[in-house]
C-alpha cells in the first residue's frame, strides 16, 4: 500500500489515517445549538466524557487551509459558505455543492477529509462556571435598557461553562485517496491547529501532535475503540519510498492538478 501519485476523482479505496492529540492549554468553550453548552457525553463503558464534534475540527481545519491557500494568492476569492469557487486544493479536499456556490458550477465535490468525534482521555470532573458582566453592544456597558435605551438597572451577569485547561482530546482524522501533495497541505494544517471552541480570540488556545500514520484499504483506527482498550493496528510513519513536498510547493501541484481535473469533469479536453 502507498500514497497514490496523483488525485482522482473515482475513489480507490486507499485511506490514510492519522491520530491526533490535541491538549488544551487554557479553558475552551465547546458549543452545540445551546448559547454556552459544554459538550459532554455518556458512553455505557466510559462514562462521562468532554466531546467535540468532527464538524468543529473539519470547520477549523478548512479554514486554516483556505487562509494558507490565500497567503499564496491561489483563488483568493474563495470563502465559506456561499462563495466556494469549486476548483482550488480547499474545495478539492473539503468538499462542496455547486449550485449553492457563487461559482454555480453543475458538479458537486465529495469531502476527502473524515474525522470522528474527539474525546476526552479522561472523565469529566467538575464543571466550574466562569461568571462575567454581559456587555451592551451598542452602549458599552453593563446596564440593561429598555427599547429607547433608557437604563433600566443593573445588567445581568452572563454564566459560561469551560473545559478545564490540559484536558487532553484524541480523535482521528482520514484522508481518502491521498496523494503526497494532499498530505503535506493537511498534515501542515493540522500541526497549525492552535484554538478550537466558541469565542476562541479569548479562550481555547491548544496544542496539536499527530501521534503516527497507518495507510490501508480501509478505515480501520478509531480513538473510540482505543479508549475502549481494544487493540488497534500498530501506528508508522509515512511511506518513505514517497517524498512530502514542502507546503508551498504543494499547494501549487494540486492547484495544478485540481483544475485538470474539474476541466474534464465540466467536458472540457
Amino acid at each position: 500500500m502507498k500514497l497514490l501519485d496523483q488525485p482522482t476523482l473515482l475513489s480507490t479505496g486507499v485511506y490514510l489515517q492519522i491520530p491526533i492529540r490535541i491538549t488544551l492549554l487554557d479553558e475552551a468553550i465547546i458549543r452545540s445549538n445551546e448559547p454556552e453548552e459544554v459538550l459532554t457525553f455518556k458512553y455505557k463503558d466510559m462514562g462521562n466524557r468532554f466531546i467535540i464534534p468532527w464538524r468543529k475540527i473539519k470547520g477549523k481545519l478548512r479554514r486554516l487551509v483556505l487562509e494558507k491557500q490565500r497567503g499564496l494568492a491561489i483563488e483568493p476569492q474563495c470563502a465559506l459558505k456561499d462563495d466556494l469557487c469549486m476548483k482550488c486544493p480547499t474545495c478539492f479536499l473539503f468538499g462542496g455543492t455547486g449550485e449553492t456556490s457563487s461559482a454555480n458550477a453543475q458538479y458537486n465535490i465529495l469531502s476527502r477529509i473524515y474525522g470522528e468525534t474527539f474525546i476526552s482521555e479522561g472523565e469529566v470532573g467538575d464543571i466550574t462556571p466562569y461568571t462575567a458582566n454581559a456587555i451592551n453592544e451598542k452602549h458599552q456597558d453593563t446596564l440593561s435598557r429598555d427599547k429607547t435605551g433608557k437604563p433600566t438597572g443593573s445588567g445581568a451577569l452572563l454564566s459560561i461553562l469551560t473545559v478545564p485547561k490540559e484536558t487532553v482530546f484524541r480523535g482521528v482524522v482520514t484522508l481518502k485517496d491521498p496523494t503526497p501533495v494532499m498530505v503535506s497541505i493537511l498534515t501542515d494544517n493540522i500541526n497549525r491547529l492552535s484554538r478550537i471552541g466558541a469565542r476562541s480570540v479569548e479562550w481555547g488556545r491548544v496544542r496539536t501532535e499527530i501521534e503516527g500514520y497507518y495507510l490501508s484499504d480501509r478505515e480501520a483506527l478509531s480513538i473510540y475503540l482505543t479508549l475502549s482498550n481494544v487493540t488497534q493496528p500498530a501506528l508508522t510513519g509515512l511511506p518513505t519510498e514517497q517524498t512530502i513536498p514542502p507546503v508551498d510547493n504543494a499547494y501549487g501541484t494540486l492547484n495544478e492538478q485540481v483544475k485538470g481535473l474539474i476541466n474534464s469533469l465540466a467536458g472540457g479536453s
